[in-house]
C-alpha cells in the first residue's frame, strides 16, 4: 500500500490504458476512431483541402499532410513536375480517390494511419489538382512550424548546405524534410536514428545546458537553495524547455519529454518528496487523456519504453558495476544508458522495423557527445546569426555535422552492422516478459534462479511463436 500511495498516478493510468487496449477492437467498448470514418473512402471524388506541411520529397511524388474541408486529415501525394509545387497553407481542389491502406505483412497500415487521426492516403497527377486559394494556419502548432522553417532557412543563410544541412536541421530543429535517403539509411543501420528524431535525448540535453548556465556551472549553489531564486530558476527552465519545444514544431515526442521534465521541475520547486516514477506516469496520463490514440503511436511506445528501461535496467546495472575514475564513470554511464535503452526498445524495434543495430553501443559512444556539441553549436549559431560570431559558429557546426555523418557511415560499413529479424505482437510480449524476469532474477545480492526459469520459458516461447509457421 505504501508503494501504491507513492504512485498515485498509476491508480488512474492503469484503467485508462486497459480501456485503450480494448479499443483496438473498433467500437468495443468505445470507438476512438470515429473521427476517421468518412463517406468518401474508396470513391472517385473532388475534395478541397488545405496543406498543413511543407511537403516531403519522395522518388516520384511529394507528400503533404492535408486537412479536408470537413475537418478530416489525409496524406496527399502529388506527382512531381517542372512547375512550382504548392506550399504550406495553399488550398487545393483535388480530383482523387482516398484509400485506407492495406496490410503490409502483419502490419495494418490503414489502422496505423487512423490511430494518428489520418483518414487515409491519396495521390493525383498534375492535371487533377489546382490551387484555389491560400489560408495561413493560425493555430499554435502552425506558428511553431513556421518558426521551425524560418530557423532552417537561417542555417542555409549561414552557408550550411547538402547533407549537413539536413542532418543539422533534423538534429536541432526536428525539420526532416531535407534529410537525404542515404543518410537516413546509414543512421538507421548504425542505431543512431534516435539522434535525428528530436525527442527526450535532445530535450534532456537542453535541460542540462540550461541548468548549467543558470547555476553558473554549479558554482552558485545558493541559486538552487534560496526560495525566491529557486522559483526563478525552475520557472526559467520550464519556459526555456517549452520554448525549445516550440521551435521544433511542437512535435509530440518533444512535448512528451518537456511535459515529463516540467513535472520534475514542479516537484523540485514545491519541495515534494515524490517518487521518480510520478513525473513519467503523470506525463503519460495527461497525454492519454488528451489523445487516447497516442498509446498506439510508435514514438510514444519507444520513448516511454526507453525511459522506463533506463530507470529499471540502467539503475540495476549501475548498482552491479563499479568503475574508477571520472572519465571511466562517464564512459561507463553512457554505455549503461545505451544498453538499457536498447534492451527496452529492441522488442518494439524488431516488431515495427524488422532490424536492429549490432554496434549500438559504439554508435552511442560517438554520436551522443557529438549530438551534445551540435545542439549547443546549432542553437548558438541561430541565436548569434546577426553577427560575425554566428558565422564562425555556423562553420564549426557544419564541420561537426560532417564528422558525425562520417562516423555514422563508417559504423554502417562495418560487417554485420545490422540484424534483420521481425517479431510478432505475441513475441514482443514474451520478450518483455523475459526482460522483467531477468530484472527480478538479478534483484538483490543473490541471483534468484527461479526467475531464470521464467527467462528461459519466455525465450522458448519466442522461438516457438516465430518458428511455428515454418513447420
Amino acid at each position: 500500500m505504501r508503494w501504491l500511495a507513492a504512485h498515485t498516478w498509476l491508480i488512474a493510468l492503469v484503467p485508462l490504458v486497459l480501456i485503450i487496449l480494448l479499443s483496438s477492437h473498433i467500437g468495443k467498448p468505445l470507438n476512438l476512431l470515429k473521427d476517421t470514418e468518412v463517406d468518401y473512402i474508396g470513391k472517385d471524388t473532388v475534395l478541397a483541402m488545405r496543406l498543413q506541411s511543407k511537403g516531403q520529397e519522395k522518388a516520384k511524388t511529394i507528400r503533404y499532410e492535408a486537412l479536408v474541408e470537413d475537418g478530416s486529415k489525409v496524406l496527399l501525394y502529388l506527382q512531381k513536375d517542372s512547375l512550382t509545387m504548392p506550399q504550406m497553407g495553399d488550398i487545393l481542389l483535388v480530383a482523387t480517390k482516398v484509400e485506407r491502406g492495406g496490410q503490409l505483412g502483419d502490419f495494418d497500415y490503414g489502422l496505423h494511419l487512423r490511430r494518428q487521426g489520418i483518414v487515409g492516403s491519396c495521390w493525383a497527377y498534375r492535371r487533377n489538382w489546382k490551387v484555389i486559394g491560400h489560408e495561413e494556419d493560425t493555430s499554435i502548432r502552425g506558428y511553431a512550424r513556421k518558426c521551425q522553417y524560418y530557423l532552417h532557412q537561417q542555417y542555409q543563410k549561414m552557408g550550411i548546405t547538402g547533407k549537413e544541412l539536413g542532418i543539422l536541421s533534423a538534429l536541432t530543429l526536428g525539420y526532416r524534410e531535407e534529410l537525404d535517403k542515404d543518410v537516413q539509411r546509414a543512421f538507421s543501420a548504425s542505431g543512431a536514428m534516435h539522434v535525428l528524431a528530436v525527442s527526450g535525448l535532445h530535450t534532456g540535453i537542453v535541460w542540462g545546458i540550461v541548468i548549467w548556465i543558470l547555476t553558473l556551472g554549479g558554482w552558485r549553489k545558493p541559486l538552487c537553495e534560496e526560495h525566491v531564486k529557486r522559483w526563478l530558476l525552475s520557472i526559467s527552465i520550464i519556459c526555456i524547455l517549452w520554448g525549445y519545444a516550440f521551435i521544433t514544431g511542437l512535435s509530440p515526442s518533444v512535448m512528451r519529454s518537456a511535459l515529463m521534465l516540467t513535472f520534475w521541475e514542479l516537484s523540485r520547486l514545491l519541495e515534494k518528496q515524490t517518487s521518480r516514477w510520478n513525473p513519467i506516469l503523470a506525463a503519460a496520463f495527461i497525454i492519454l487523456i488528451i489523445n487516447p490514440l497516442a498509446f498506439w503511436s510508435v514514438s510514444f511506445q519507444l520513448s516511454f519504453a526507453a525511459v522506463l528501461s533506463i530507470m529499471l535496467v540502467g539503475s540495476g546495472m549501475q548498482s552491479k558495476v563499479f568503475i574508477r575514475g571520472k572519465l571511466g564513470q562517464n564512459i561507463g554511464g553512457l554505455l549503461i544508458v545505451s544498453i538499457a535503452a536498447q534492451i527496452g526498445t529492441m522488442p518494439l524495434t524488431l516488431y515495427y522495423f524488422g532490424q536492429t543495430s549490432n554496434y549500438f553501443a559504439l554508435t552511442n559512444l560517438l554520436v551522443i557527445p557529438l549530438a551534445f556539441v551540435l545542439l549547443l553549436l546549432g542553437i548558438s549559431t541561430l541565436a548569434l546569426s546577426w553577427c560575425i560570431v554566428g558565422e564562425w559558429l555556423g562553420v564549426a557546426a557544419k564541420w561537426c555535422t560532417w564528422v558525425l555523418r562520417e562516423a555514422v557511415e563508417w559504423i554502417e560499413s562495418l560487417p554485420y552492422s545490422t540484424t534483420q529479424f521481425t517479431l510478432s505482437a505475441w513475441s514482443v510480449l514474451a520478450f518483455y516478459g523475459a526482460i522483467i524476469c531477468g530484472l527480478l532474477m538479478m534483484r538483490g545480492e543473490k541471483v534468484n534462479w527461479w526467475w531464470l526459469i521464467g527467462v528461459i520459458g519466455c525465450l522458448l516461447m519466442i522461438l516457438y511463436l516465430e518458428l511455428r509457421p515454418l513447420g
